[in-house]
């Protein structure tokens, strides 16, 4: 068994498409949980320290890495991609494990 992954996300909402960026956020959870995600943290990014500029993180833990892999290749997140990429200027989406 692989183990343990967390799934971190970083984006920048495109303020003219507010409908879209709800829509995926509504729409990812799903999915993210029918794949054994458990959220672990959705936040509001404050400031920016260094870097390039964010809006909003997420922190989700998963089964394993391959767990995330098969959701990024599945069929319901295709369904969402439209949405996401209207509603996002910028995404970064980081599989990570313990170090």
């Amino acid at each position: 068994m692989t183990a343990t992954a967390t799934l971190v996300v970083t984006a920048r909402p495109n303020p003219e498409e507010m409908e879209s960026v709800h829509a995926y956020l509504q729409g990812v959870m799903p999915p993210f949980v029918a794949a054994s995600g458990t959220l672990v943290k959705r936040l509001k990014v404050d400031e920016v320290i260094t870097g390039s500029p964010v809006g909003m993180a997420m922190v989700t833990d998963f089964e394993s890495a391959d767990a995330i892999s098969d959701l990024f290749a599945s069929p319901e997140y295709a369904e969402l991609l439209p949405a996401r990429d209207r509603g996002f200027a910028d995404m970064n989406i980081l599989l990570t494990q313990q170090m």
